[in-house]
């Protein structure tokens, strides 16, 4: 059957996780006609779909780096109850300076409400099957949904996929995980426990540091409304438990300590604890089994902590997310490839869109150890770094910007930015670049980077262009 003509726009974005939702609203409000196609009934990503929360940092230490739209969308979601604002972690190892909390249904409206008055016009439950090409233009996008196969054509397409699906199909440059053996950071299955004894647990916790490889308290800056939890913590340990729940056989879980942390509503825990690693996410088999498993091991570890943690006696798990959370899977080559040197130096570029400056942290690729146990990686920049234009472009790809987790950026630098707070920023910074090219008629790679920073700057974006320095290459 051949694909129909859904729209044709000057925008066309693909996917509506973060990065993508925020560059829908950035085309849009710059004038750009745009579309936003999405494979689920509703907006945010992993935040939503695979229950991936809270929202990472904004900040380098007490330096609010992520502004613009990102930072209106948290003020939407405190004003509707959605969200505790951005907290400081006290201390930040494991976790980064400030966390902000949501109430993910909170989100879904929000986001809706956001694009909707941005005059974005969204296309849900559809899948991105191929990119419509010209050679080496891409013209837009193909989808598989409900009505059948459509096109869904613009003068620019933004890769908001996570996976560069549309780069891939497109004929784009890809590389996968890291380059010593293409191992990405393994998947996670988020789940939730409700009629948790917090007060228990903290005092478990504050009882017993040795059995902890960190942990974190969490503080607002002002007092948060009382219809919201008051209480805020993150822990990664329970080290005595699990070994002995493994000796046994007793517990099915792809790492050697349980990381779990507070949740919006009091008596709630989410655990970022599962872990199934050597498979790939763009891989219809691969993902399939990693669902299997991650949702096994949820279960697993549900169990187990109600058996052996104080606390938990009662518990019982209430959520667990749509989909298994994917960190990492094809990284597109393009014009630039941001360097892990790029990210612990805090290089500045003058084509910067976007600021990062988050910890590069990778978790084990091919095993169950945590940082301190030398599996997996956290390393503090010097300081926030820029994120070049240039790593927005797929190189030898016309029509086509990328975005999110899946721009031009090595293993390393990728353990960095693939964080929802740095993702916020480049899909401003995508969003921006795709209406400029659409609306100033110039392929993608001839766009003049000052007139994007001009337009994000106009939408409060922070991008700190004095400092630069005059060598800086563009």
């Amino acid at each position: 059957m051949q694909a129909k003509v859904h729209s044709e726009s000057d925008v066309v974005v693909a996917g509506g996780g973060p990065s993508g939702l925020i560059a829908a609203i950035a085309a849009a409000r710059a004038g750009a006609k745009t579309v936003l196609v999405e494979q689920y009934g509703f907006l945010g990503g992993m935040a939503t779909a695979a229950s991936v929360g809270p929202f990472s940092p904004f900040h380098y230490d007490d330096q609010q780096i992520t502004m613009g739209i990102p930072q209106e969308l948290v003020e939407r979601l405190m004003a509707a109850g959605g969200s505790t604002g951005h907290l400081k972690c006290v201390p930040e190892y494991g976790s980064g300076s400030y966390m902000a909390y949501f109430d993910r249904e909170v989100y879904k409206t929000v986001a809706f409400d956001m694009c909707l008055e941005a005059g974005v016009r969204l296309l849900l439950h559809s899948f991105v099957a191929d990119a419509v090409v010209d050679g080496k233009v891409v013209r837009g996008i193909e989808v598989t949904n409900k009505s059948g196969r459509q096109h869904v054509l613009g003068k620019v397409t933004v890769d908001a996929t996570g996976d560069g699906d549309v780069a891939a199909r497109a004929g784009a440059e890809v590389k996968w995980g890291r380059e010593s053996d293409q191992l990405a950071q393994p998947m996670t299955m988020f789940f939730e426990m409700a009629n948790v004894d917090v007060d228990k647990v903290i005092a478990y916790i504050e009882a017993n540091p040795d059995d902890f490889e960190w942990t974190s308290r969490l503080y607002s800056r002002t007092p948060l409304p009382k219809s919201i939890n008051q209480t805020y913590f993150v822990a990664q340990g329970f080290r005595k438990s699990v070994a002995e729940a493994k000796a046994k056989n007793e517990l099915n879980m792809g790492r050697d300590t349980v990381l779990l942390q507070s949740t919006m509503r009091e008596g709630t825990i989410v655990f970022n604890s599962t872990r199934v690693g050597k498979l790939k996410g763009t891989d219809a088999d691969d993902f399939t089994k990693a669902e299997i498993e991650g949702r096994r091991q949820a279960m697993s570890l549900a169990a187990f902590m109600k058996k052996y943690v104080t606390g938990f006696e009662n518990a019982y798990v209430s959520s667990t997310g749509i989909q298994i959370g994917v960190r990492e899977s094809r990284h597109v080559v393009g014009d630039y490839v941001l360097q892990k040197d790029d990210v612990v130096e805090g290089k500045r570029f003058a084509d910067v869109i976007a600021r990062g400056f988050f910890p590069v942290d990778i978790h084990d690729p091919s095993g169950s150890k945590g940082y301190h146990a030398g599996g997996s990686t956290w390393i503090k920049p010097k300081g926030p770094y820029d994120i070049p234009l240039r790593c927005l472009m797929p190189k030898g790809i016309e029509g086509l910007f990328l975005t999110g987790r899946n721009i031009s950026a090595s293993h390393e630098a990728h353990g960095s930015l693939r964080v929802q707070g740095t993702a916020f920023a480049i899909g401003h910074g995508s969003g921006a670049a795709a209406a400029v090219a659409a609306l100033s008629g110039v392929s993608t790679h001839a766009i003049d980077y000052r007139k994007v920073q001009k337009l994000l700057l106009s939408q409060h974006a922070n991008l700190e262009l004095e400092g630069i320095p005059a060598d800086a290459t563009a």
